[in-house]
Order: C-alpha cells, then structure tokens, then sequence
C-alpha cells in the first residue's frame, strides 16, 4: 500500500527546457512521428499480474473487493504540451486480460508524488498497482497519467496547475486510442475519471474541460474526486494561518507550490521565500530526493518559509501574482452536468474538509450533478482508501446502465 510520505511529498526538476537527452536515432523517430497533441510515441510493456496477485492487493483495501481476472501493463509515451511547447509524457496502462471488450476506461490521478521513480509508468511506482487490481482486474482498462515532471517528461513538476495536468491527461487519452490500434485492442467509449488529492483537484479540471469540449471517442460517465484541494486559494490561506502552519507536511506543500509557481509563472523564488530558502528548496525538489532527506531541510512552521512582506500580502488579500495564480487553479466554481462524487475524510489535515463542501456548496444549488459522501473521522490517506469499493461499485453499476 502507498505509505503516506509517498502520498505527500513534493518535488519539481528545475530543469533548463523540456527536453530529454535522447540517443539520436529515437530523437529523430520521434521527429519523424510529428509532435502532435496525443501523437503516440512508443507502446512499452511491463509485465503482468495473475488474478491472485491482484486480489492480494485489492484486498488490503476495506469493503471486500473481489477481482475477477489478472492484467497485462503497459507505459505509453506520448506528445503532449508544457507552456504552449511540445513535451513528451508518458502514463501507465492496465488492460484486462484477453475476453470480453472492456467496460470502460477508467482514468485515475494520482496524489502527491515526489520523485519520478515513483511515477505510475516506473518500476518503483506508488500508484498504479491498486488501480490495476480494483478497476483492471474486473473488467475495465486503466489508465494513469505520470504528470507533466514525472515519468519520463523531463520539464519541472507542475504542481497543483490544473491546465498542465489537463491537457497531459487529456492528450493520454488521444494516445490511448492509437495504442489500442497498435496493439489490436478492443475499447470501450465510456469514460470514468478517479482522482485523489492533487488528482482530486486535476479530476475536476478535467471533467469540467470535457464538459466543455467533449474528446472524439469518449463519453464521460461519471468522476470521483477524493480529498480534493478544489478551492486552492481558501485553502491555502486556512493552512498558513498560525492555527494551521505547524501542521505536518505543510512546510513541504508550500515548499513544492512555490518553487512550481515561480518556475511556470516566471517569477523569482525570493519574491516569496527567504534568501535561506529559496536558495535551499530548488535542490531540496529536483525530483530525485526522497521525503526523509526534504522534511528535515524546512522548518516546522510553514510561515518561516516565507518573506513577512509577502507573508502580509498574501494573507490580506492583495492582488498579487500569486494570488492571481492560485485563483486560475480553482476547480470549484463550475457545475457538473455528469455526476460527480465528492469523498473526503472529516479529519484530514493535509486537504482540509472545507474544499470539499466549497465545491459542493458552490455547484449543488446552482444545479450541478455532483454528490457528498464524507467517511467519517479518517485522514488524507484513509480517505482514499476508503473510496476504492463504493468507487468500483458505483463505476459498475453506471456500466451496466449504459
């Protein structure tokens, strides 16, 4: 199972450019296969898991998960966008074993990761495994995007910026359909998306950007956001006030959306932090350090992190950059016209319960298709795990009403 370290670590790879360093030969098959939006680039397997070994893993989440059937794994490598650039990505995908067409795909998006040897398409992955035995092994194909920073992308992490992680899972899905003809796989039109933390808030963005233009050859059926940071802006205001700042992991979140802020929006670190750690954070989050070497490199309080100049702006509500930015990653204020289903732990500090009733509060009265379903006194990661069975339930039982 992921531990919690793995679920809320952060890292972005200041990096010169997007580009890989690539033997020429692939450099110039890739050329030769255009750089479109979705363009597949390679279709790579990576083995496969027996019934018996999924049902092993499905089963150490609660509700009694039964798995019908073993996996095939495979990491696609695609063309997708950073900025307005071409970049390459790549995401994790479990088929069912050979049979019936698959129910659906299911498109899971994943928490916090930190370095990229725990992305989804890696052999050291944190996610991908679960999702592969709840969804693949009973009857669904998967399919887990690594993120733009993860994977074998090579830009810096775009932590909590809803259009990067959109448009990389968006493209995953163009990718998708031209790996089934490569492989003469079967598929399915119906689309499921499930997403926890940074995913439960990337899941929002990308059911909304769907809704508002639909993708040739899927049909949304319904999504699952779980522990999500939808209203970004309020949350992070609750979470550096000093009743909230010395929480665990806080130093760590605000250490990784600044340094990913600054790289995307183009603004200088110091402009937040101070000269200590803004010099400091950039190493701390190259994407190689595990989460035992970044914690004890930030302080305690996450308000140390921070210039008091902007520390005072910030929290006054000043219209500032980063503000602006934080706002431009909202995925609140909108209304569902599929349903959606909002989970969430009421004793969660790391996404506090009040993004997910923000959501709700602000898309139920207005009309949106959307449900709230808080689990109880769990935390950040009990949450997830307890979404997975009335997760496939709920999946299920909108296949079979198709």
């Amino acid at each position: 199972m992921k531990t919690i370290l793995g679920l809320i670590a952060a890292g972005a790879i200041a990096l010169a450019g997007c580009s890989a360093h690539r033997p020429a030969a692939a450099a110039r098959e890739e050329a030769a296969q255009g750089q479109g939006r979705g363009d597949l680039i390679a279709v790579e397997p990576l083995g496969s898991f027996d019934q018996a070994h999924l049902q092993q893993i499905a089963s150490e989440f609660p509700g009694g998960i039964a798995v019908a059937g073993g996996a095939k794994l495979y990491r696609i490598v695609y063309w997708t966008r950073s900025q307005g650039r071409p970049t390459r990505a790549s995401g994790l995908w479990s088929v069912p074993e050979r049979g019936a067409a698959p129910k659906g795909t299911v498109m899971y998006l994943h928490g916090t990761q930190m370095t990229r040897a725990s992305s989804p398409s890696l052999p050291d992955r944190v996610d991908g495994n679960e999702e592969t035995a709840v969804f693949a092994g009973n009857g669904f194909e998967v399919v887990l995007p690594d993120y733009i920073g993860l994977g074998v992308s090579t830009c810096p992490q775009a932590y909590v910026i809803v259009a990067a992680q959109v448009d990389a899972s968006i493209d995953l899905l163009r990718a998708l359909r031209s790996a089934r003809a490569r492989l003469r796989r079967s598929g399915s039109p119906s689309l499921y998306l499930m997403g926890f933390s940074q995913g439960g808030q990337s899941v929002a963005g990308l059911h909304r950007a769907l809704e508002r233009e639909p993708l040739p050859g899927y049909r949304l059926h319904g999504s699952v956001g779980i522990a999500g940071p939808y209203d970004l802006h309020a949350l992070m205001l609750r979470k550096i006030s000093p009743a909230h700042a010395s929480a665990a992991n806080n130093a760590g979140y605000f250490a990784f959306i600044a340094n990913a802020y600054s790289i995307y929006y183009g603004h200088p670190l110091d402009e937040m932090l101070t000269r200590e750690y803004a010099d400091a954070v950039p190493a701390l989050f190259d994407g190689t350090k595990a989460p035992e070497q970044v914690v004890p490199a930030l302080p305690t309080d996450a308000r140390r992190l921070f210039r008091p100049q902007f520390l005072r702006a910030f929290e006054a509500g000043d219209d500032t950059w980063f503000a602006r930015a934080l706002d431009e990653n909202q995925t609140y204020a909108w209304t569902p016209a599929a349903p959606f289903r909002i989970y969430y732990g009421e004793a969660d500090t790391d996404v506090l319960p009040e993004s997910a009733r923000a959501f709700y509060d602000y898309a139920k009265p207005r009309g949106g298709n959307l449900s709230l379903h808080p689990l109880g006194a769990v935390d950040h990661w009990n949450s997830a795990a307890l979404s997975y069975a009335p997760t496939l339930a709920w999946f299920e039982e909108l296949s079979a009403a198709k």
